[in-house]
C-alpha cells in the first residue's frame, strides 16, 4: 500500500467511518495543515460518501449550523483549540449557551495533543458537546506513493539562516515521527553529521528520538530492527536541487513553472495548462490537467527520460485505437443492436483515455520546445560534465571547465544569452568544481565573474552555500564537510544528458543492499529518553483512543522502511530515486524506499531560497 493510500485509509477508517450513520450529514472543519491532507488524499465524492456534507476553514467566519455535528481535523495548538471553543460560545447565567455554531464536536487531531490542552478542553464550556477526542497521527502531506511533505515553506531558511526556533523544530520532530506512525514503523534515527556549526541536525535528531520512544511507550509504534530513518542537511548533496534533469515529471516542473515559462505548470497545485487547440485566442482552448498518481498514464511516464516519452504515449495511443477498432468489429449489417449498444456506452471512455494520451503529448512538446528554445540544451550538457567531472566520452575534465564557461559568463559576438538561473547554476558549479579540485576560489575572483556575468543579485547563493557546511572559499572557520567517496556507476548506454546520479540514490542503495552504509559519515544516533513526565489529569477520563494501529499496508507482513528525511527541500529528482530503488529492490529482500523533506522545490525556488537565506 503506498504512502498516500495509507494516510487516506486512515482518514476513512479511523475518522469518517466510526462517525457516518446513513442519512446523517457533518460539516468537516479544518486548519490549513488539514485542508492540505485532506485534499491531498480524497476527493469531493469521498467525502459525501462518508456523510461529509460541507467542508469550512476553522479560522474563517461561518455560518451557523446548529442541527448539524462538526467533524473537526486540526493540529493541536492553543490557536485551533482557541477557536474550536469559540465556536460552541459561551455558557450563560441561566445555563443556555450563546454563539454556538455546532450541534457537537468531534475533535481529530493530526498528532499527539499536550495533557494541559485536553485538560483545558475537558475544563471549558466546551465540554458537554465533545464527542469525540482522537489522535490520527497524521501530520504531513503524502504527495506521491514514496515522498512526503511536512508542508514547512520557511523551513529552509530557519534551519539555514538561523532563525530556528525550539517550538518550530519540536513541531517538526512531531510531524516527522507521523509519518513513521501512518507505516506503522519505528525506524531509529541515522543522522549524517555534516560540521560542528549545523547544531539543528543533532537537535533535530534528539527530539526526533524522544518523539519515538514516547510513540512506542503509548503503543502507537512498534521496534523494528531493520528499519531506518536517515535525516540529512541540504548540503550532502548541494549539486541535485539546482542541475536540469531530463526526466519527464523532473523536466516538466524545471522548464514549464518558470515565469518564463508562462507559468504552465502549478507546482503547488500540481496543474499543468495548456491549448488544446490551434486558435489559443480562444478561452474554451484551455485545458487543465492534474499530475497526480491517480492518473495512471503519468504514474506510468513521470520518471522515463524526454526522448523515451513519445515513444512510450505513441504506443499507448497504437494500443488504444487497436482496442478501439476491435470493439467495432467489422462494421456492415454483421453488427447486431447489442453490438452498437456496446461500441456507444464505451466511446465516452475511449475518448477519455485519448484525450488524457493528447495531454502528456502536448506536455512534451511543450518540454522539447523550452529545451531546444534559448541555452537550455547547452547548460544541460555544460552542467553534466561539471557535476560528475567528466566529458561525455568519459574523459576526466580538470580544468577544461574554466575555458567552457567563459561563453556562460561573458557572452561572445553573437552568441547565446544565458538567463541569470542559468548562469547561477553553472557558476555555483564552477566554485565547487574549484574546490574539489583543491583550488578554492577567492572572493575576489568570484566578485570580477559575478561581475561579468551580470548576476549581483545571485551572488548571495554562492555566498550563502557557507551556510550549508560547505566552504567554498577555504577560509572558512566552519570545518569543512567531509563526503563521502561516490559510488562509481557504469554509464554506458547512459544519456548524454543524464550522466548524474543524485547523492541520495548512493545512500539508499548501501541501505537497501545491506553494504553498511558508511557509519562514519552517517552515524546512527543514540540519545536518552527526554521524559517530560506525567501530569495529573485532575480525575478527568482521556477520549484520546490512540492505542496501536493496525497494519495499514494491505494485511500482510512488511518489510523493512528506509525513511530518508532531508532537512529543507528535497528536488524532483530525489523523488524519482525513491521510486526505483524501491522498485528494482523491494522484491529481492523487501526494503522499501520513502523520501520527504519540508517542502519540495523546483531548481529555480531553490536557488531563490539560496538567494534569500538571510533576508
Amino acid at each position: 500500500m503506498s504512502l498516500k493510500d495509507a494516510a487516506r485509509k486512515i482518514i476513512v477508517d479511523d475518522m469518517f467511518r466510526p462517525l457516518h450513520n446513513r442519512g446523517e450529514w457533518k460539516i468537516l472543519v479544518v486548519d490549513n495543515l488539514g485542508k492540505k491532507i485532506i485534499s491531498t488524499c480524497l476527493k469531493m465524492k469521498d467525502m459525501l460518501d462518508n456523510g461529509i456534507t460541507l467542508i469550512e476553514d476553522l479560522a474563517k467566519a461561518r455560518q451557523p449550523l446548529t442541527y448539524l455535528d462538526a467533524v473537526y481535523f486540526v493540529r493541536p495548538n492553543q490557536k485551533n483549540i482557541d477557536h474550536i471553543k469559540k465556536d460552541f460560545g459561551e455558557k450563560g447565567v441561566s445555563g443556555e449557551y450563546s454563539g454556538r455554531l455546532y450541534k457537537a464536536a468531534h475533535l481529530f487531531f493530526t498528532e499527539i495533543i499536550p495533557d494541559d490542552m485536553l485538560i483545558d478542553i475537558a475544563k471549558s464550556d466546551i465540554a458537554p458537546f465533545v464527542q469525540t477526542v482522537k489522535e490520527l497521527n497524521l501530520a504531513f502531506l503524502p504527495i506521491e506513493e514514496r515522498v512526503f511533505s511536512l508542508d514547512n515553506p520557511t523551513a529552509y531558511n530557519d534551519y539555514y539562516g538561523g532563525k530556528m526556533t525550539e517550538k518550530k523544530l519540536d513541531e517538526i520532530a512531531e510531524q516527522l515521527v507521523t509519518v513513521c506512525a501512518t507505516l506503522d514503523e519505528s525506524p531509529c534515527p541515522k543522522v549524517r553529521i555534516c560540521n560542528s556549526n549545523l547544531d539543528c541536525v543533532k537537535k533535530l535528531a534528539t527530539k526526533v528520538q524522544a518523539k519515538l520512544e514516547k510513540y512506542k511507550e503509548a503503543d502507537i509504534l512498534t521496534a523494528n530492527n531493520k528499519s531506518q530513518l536517515i535525516i540529512l542537511d541540504r548540503g550532502f548533496d548541494p549539486i541535485s536541487p539546482f542541475l536540469h534533469e531530463l526526466t519527464f515529471q523532473a523536466m516538466a516542473y524545471d522548464l514549464l513553472s518558470a515565469v518564463s515559462a508562462s507559468s504552465k505548470i502549478d507546482p503547488v497545485k500540481n496543474t499543468y495548462t495548456f491549448d488544446s487547440r490551434q486558435d489559443s485566442s480562444l478561452d474554451d482552448t484551455k485545458k487543465e490537467i492534474i499530475l497526480d498518481t491517480s492518473n495512471e498514464v503519468w504514474k506510468e511516464l513521470r520518471h522515463l527520460h524526454i526522448s523515451n516519452v513519445a515513444q512510450r504515449v505513441t504506443q499507448k495511443t497504437n494500443a488504444l485505437m487497436e482496442n478501439y477498432s476491435n470493439l467495432r468489429g467489422s462494421g456492415g449489417e454483421q453488427t447486431n443492436m447489442s453490438e452498437i449498444k456496446e461500441i456507444i456506452n464505451k466511446m465516452p471512455k475511449y475518448k477519455r483515455e485519448e484525450a488524457n494520451l493528447n495531454s502528456f503529448i502536448k506536455l512534451a512538446e511543450d518540454c522539447m520546445a523550452a529545451y531546444n528554445s534559448g541555452t537550455v540544451e547547452r547548460a544541460v550538457k555544460l552542467e553534466q560534465d561539471m557535476s560528475t567531472g567528466f566529458d561525455s566520452t568519459n574523459k576526466p575534465i580538470g580544468e577544461r571547465f574554466v575555458k567552457a564557461c567563459v561563453p556562460v559568463f561573458v557572452p561572445q559576438n553573437n552568441g547565446p544569452l544565458f538567463t541569470h538561473y542559468e548562469k547561477l547554476r553553472v557558476l555555483i558549479l564552477y566554485v565547487l568544481n574549484k574546490k574539489s579540485l583543491g583550488k578554492h576560489l577567492s572572493k575576489e575572483t568570484l566578485l570580477r565573474l559575478i561581475e561579468r556575468a551580470e548576476i549581483k543579485r545571485e551572488e548571495k547563493a554562492v555566498n550563502n552555500m557557507i551556510d550549508l557546511g560547505i566552504d567554498i572559499f577555504g577560509t572558512s572557520d566552519i570545518p569543512d564537510r567531509r563526503d563521502p567517496p561516490r559510488r562509481e556507476r557504469d554509464t554506458s548506454g547512459v544519456f548524454e544528458t543524464s550522466r548524474w546520479t543524485p547523492v541520495v540514490m548512493d545512500i539508499m542503495e548501501a541501505v537497501v543492499h545491506e553494504k553498511n552504509l558508511d557509519t562514519s559519515h552517517y552515524p546512527f544516533f543514540h540519545a536518552e529518553s527526554q521524559n517530560d513526565g506525567e501530569m495529573d489529569m485532575g480525575g478527568i477520563t482521556s477520549l484520546r483512543g490512540h492505542g496501536k494501529k493496525q497494519q495499514v499496508m494491505g494485511g500482510r507482513a512488511t518489510g523493512p522502511k528506509l525513511i530518508i528525511f532531508v532537512m529543507g527541500s528535497i528536488s524532483y529528482s530525489e523523488m524519482r530515486c525513491a521510486h526505483q530503488v524501491s522498485e528494482t529492490q523491494t522484491t529481492r529482500n523487501g526494503w522499501e524506499v520513502i523520501i520527504g523533506s519540508d517542502n519540495i522545490l523546483t531548481p529555480e525556488r531553490y536557488l531563490d531560497n539560496l538567494i534569500k537565506l538571510k533576508d
